[in-house]
């Protein structure tokens, strides 16, 4: 991506984001306090549009500006899509076994495709890298001050929203939004879910065929 885009990227999702949440504070302000008595339904009625028209905007953001900073819209994917393994047949080397973190997911390119590889002691995982619930990476983005959560009662957890695969599977043992994650994120959680209302569901998630080779972490990929 070229720093041209990257620039105009940028400028138009934090135009954008500043927009929205000011819609999203104005509404919450006059709903709170719509004002003098005489003018209450009026101020109510203003407050609870500029708090849709902001909860809209914000969806909107993430799906049209997004992909300016090459970030994957936040549109669900479909349990339907999901491969066999029986189809991957083409291996790719994801690296040496132990230059992966034990425990946690870690992001690879492999042949164009977003893979997370999950080691787990002697042996590894591998899964797609997007949270099928709105595309966002398990292992999180580089230098992100959300960090990767570890591997739970062999799940892998999405930082973003909680939702919940175990790593042999893909199925999807918990749902992004869950009273827990709410309750331990804030603003990941109660308020993001306010912005998602439109997707709250996880299906289960693409998993490949791994196998170790003289150390070294082989995936399967399709051909």
């Amino acid at each position: 991506m070229s720093i041209a885009l990257a620039f105009v990227g940028v400028s138009i999702l934090g135009t954008w984001g500043i927009a929205t949440i000011a819609l999203i504070v104005g509404g919450i302000i006059l709903i709170v306090a719509p004002g003098d008595a005489e003018t209450v339904s009026s101020g109510l009625g203003t407050g609870i549009f500029l708090l849709i028209a902001g909860l809209v905007s914000g969806g909107l953001m993430q799906i049209v500006a997004a992909p300016l900073l090459g970030i994957d819209p936040p549109l669900p994917v479909k349990a339907k899509s999901i491969i066999p393994h029986e189809r991957m047949t083409a291996w790719a080397s994801a690296g040496p076994l132990r230059a992966f973190p034990d425990g946690v997911a870690t992001e690879v390119r492999l042949r164009s495709l977003r893979v997370a590889i999950v080691r787990e002691g002697e042996e590894a995982r591998a899964l797609t890298a997007l949270c099928p619930h709105a595309r966002l990476p398990l292992a999180s983005f580089p230098g992100a001050p959300i960090r990767p959560e570890p591997v739970r009662d062999g799940c892998v957890m999405c930082p973003f929203h909680g939702a919940r695969f175990e790593t042999t599977t893909g199925k999807a043992v918990r749902q992004p939004f869950s009273s827990e994650f709410n309750a331990a994120h804030p603003l990941l959680g109660r308020l993001q879910s306010k912005l998602f209302f439109w997707n709250m569901g996880a299906e289960d998630i693409q998993t490949y065929p791994v196998r170790i080779e003289n150390d070294e972490i082989m995936v399967g990929l399709p051909r």
